[in-house]
C-alpha cells in the first residue's frame, strides 16, 4: 500500500516523506504540507487532520482535542470562581482575586535588624485583586468574618428587698437611688453647723 500525505492524499515517495505531530499523533505529510503546516500549533493541525479523512490514528487525535477542551471549561470555572464583585477603576472590567500577602509595616526598635526579620514587628494583611482587562492590582483589606445575630434575651430582673421594686441585677435600685437623692436634699439638722469633729 503507498504512503499518502494526511492533508493533501499525495503519494510520497522516499525522498518526499516527512512527519508532522498533530494531536499526539505523529502523521505522514510530503514536503510541501510540512512546509506550510509546521508552524500551525498541534491543536490547529489535529483538527486539519481529522477533517481530511486520512488521517493515522484518529482516535488518539480526538482524545487530544477532547483533553483539551476539558482543560479548557476548567480554566473557564475556575476563572469564574475567582471573579469578584468589584469593578477596575481604570478601565471599568471585572477584578479577579489573586492572593493574599502580608506587608511589614516597618516599625523599627533597638532590636532594628530583629524587627526587621518579622519579630515583634507589626504587619498588615490585604487581599490583591487584579483586573482581567489591563492587570492594574490593587489591594483590600480582608473583610470581618460574619458575625452570627445575636439574639436579644431578656435579662432577668432582681426584687429589691428595701422597696419591692424590679431592676437589673448588674445594678443598684434605681428607686431606692432616687428616694436617696430626695432625702439628701432636704436641709440638714441642726441648722447646718458641722459637729466639731468635721472641723
Amino acid at each position: 500500500m503507498a504512503k499518502r500525505c494526511v492533508f493533501c492524499g499525495k503519494n510520497l515517495s522516499f525522498f518526499d516523506d516527512k512527519t508532522l505531530l498533530c494531536g499526539n499523533a505523529l502523521q505522514r505529510v510530503c514536503t510541501a504540507c510540512w512546509a506550510e503546516l509546521q508552524d500551525l500549533d498541534q491543536e490547529e493541525r489535529a483538527h486539519r487532520a481529522l477533517d481530511t479523512g486520512r488521517a493515522e490514528e484518529p482516535e488518539v487525535i480526538q482524545a487530544y482535542l477532547d483533553r483539551l477542551e476539558q482543560m479548557r471549561q476548567a480554566q473557564a470555572r475556575a476563572r469564574e470562581a475567582l471573579k469578584t464583585d468589584k469593578r477596575c477603576l481604570r478601565c471599568g472590567g471585572v477584578m479577579e482575586r489573586y492572593g493574599r500577602k502580608k506587608f511589614h509595616l516597618g516599625e523599627e526598635s533597638l532590636f532594628g535588624t530583629v524587627a526587621r526579620d518579622g519579630l515583634f514587628a507589626s504587619w498588615l494583611t490585604v487581599d490583591i485583586l487584579r483586573c482581567a482587562d489591563c492587570g492594574r492590582a490593587e489591594f483590600f483589606l480582608p473583610e470581618p468574618p460574619e458575625m452570627g445575630s445575636v439574639p436579644n434575651i431578656p435579662e432577668e430582673q432582681v426584687v429589691c428587698p428595701v422597696c419591692g421594686a424590679k431592676h437589673s441585677p448588674l445594678i443598684n435600685c434605681p428607686n431606692c437611688a432616687l428616694n436617696r437623692r430626695s432625702v439628701q436634699s432636704e436641709p440638714p439638722r441642726g441648722g447646718g453647723k458641722k459637729p466639731p469633729w468635721e472641723k
